[in-house]
């Protein structure tokens, strides 16, 4: 009896195996409901659209898993399967999203100074370039990181410095300060010094009209500025004293204050006198009257020669002339003036006592 090679293939396409079998049995298989082909008739047949997706599988243009193109591609093309099967183990995968229409993408995995790096490719030497090109622009960013903290660095170190100078700076001004206040100071008091400089001769003083008169005294004090008179006391109150003096002892009996102020103008000031004095005046025939300028009560300083005269009770009104300044004279001429006096008075001395021994011979 002849023996046959057959497979058995299953209502889903799939050889379910190929085996030997004698010749009689093949009907009592087909019987059986089997679908039975022997290789003979068996001819390997795939349709159109299992060929294009076979081709579109090899070229790259659909990506599927490497277990399909192991099983489903492979038994397709040897005829293990049938068509049918391949189609509907391909729209599983498809429909799921196993299988995608495209270049098949690998990914790649790199490790840099930077972490890991990943590359989703085609091949391996995009995703090598991919990397290089990581590795470049993370290098440049350090790169431009590092600058930046050297340049705020700089910044810093230099603000710093700047401030640790402008420290130094206003250390040396105030070193120099301490010195150059003494020296202003001592500026300034000889400034003051010179604008409040004055003397005994500022201020003439005169009298007008002095007289007793009804258990009162009366009369004018005229001051008039002098040429040396220093303007900075214009507007500056002045203490005008008038003492009154017992002639015999010289003490004195009363003593009135005036507050006197010039003006910025030369016109003389005129302070009226009509004093009720502290004494008993009918006690006394004649007063000595003495009349000063001082800078303050508080400061008796002259500003004028004192003005002196005696008041006489029964006599007319009297005027008084002001007090010639005494001006002290060390020049040659002086000098010469008194050597030329004292050699004459001893001349004069020496021709007396001639006179007197020649009477006495």
């Amino acid at each position: 009896m002849a023996v046959i090679q057959v497979k058995i293939i299953d209502k889903f396409g799939t050889v379910l195996e190929t085996k030997e079998i004698q010749d009689f049995q093949l009907e009592t298989y087909k019987q059986a409901g089997y679908n039975v082909t022997t290789l003979e008739e068996a001819q390997i047949e795939i349709t159109p659209e299992v060929l294009k997706l076979i081709s579109q599988i090899e070229s790259g243009e659909l990506t599927v898993p490497q277990n399909f193109i192991d099983v489903e591609v492979i038994n397709v093309k040897n005829g293990n399967i049938t068509s049918e099967r391949f189609m509907r183990q391909f729209n599983q995968l498809l429909n799921a999203g196993i299988i995608s229409t495209g270049t098949q993408i690998t990914s790649y995995n790199y490790s840099t100074p930077y972490g890991t790096f990943r590359a989703d490719t085609e091949t391996e030497q995009e995703a090598f370039q991919q990397k290089e090109a990581y590795v470049q622009e993370q290098s440049r960013l350090e790169a431009e990181r590092v600058a930046q903290a050297v340049a705020q660095a700089k910044a810093e170190a230099e603000q710093k410095a700047q401030e640790q100078q402008t420290q130094i700076d206003d250390l040396q001004t105030q070193i120099e300060n301490i010195g150059a206040i003494p020296q202003a100071f001592a500026e300034e008091q000889e400034q003051q010094q010179l604008n409040e400089e004055f003397s005994k001769n500022d201020i003439i003083l005169s009298g007008k009209n002095f007289d007793i008169e009804s258990g009162k005294i009366k009369g004018q004090i005229i001051l008039e500025k002098s040429n040396s008179w220093n303007p900075y006391y214009n507007d500056i109150p002045l203490a005008l004293i008038v003492q009154y003096k017992d002639i015999n002892t010289n003490v004195t009996m009363d003593l009135v204050p005036y507050v006197v102020t010039f003006s910025q103008g030369i016109q003389p000031l005129i302070q009226n006198i009509e004093r009720s004095t502290a004494f008993d005046i009918s006690n006394y025939a004649r007063v000595r009257i003495e009349i000063f300028v001082w800078k303050s009560l508080d400061n008796p300083i002259a500003f004028s020669e004192p003005l002196r005269f005696m008041l006489d009770a029964d006599k007319e009104p009297i005027d008084i002339l002001p007090t010639i300044p005494q001006v002290k004279r060390d020049d040659i001429l002086s000098k010469g003036v008194g050597i030329f006096g004292g050699l004459l008075g001893i001349s004069l001395l020496l021709t007396g006592l001639k006179s007197s021994n020649s009477r006495g011979r």
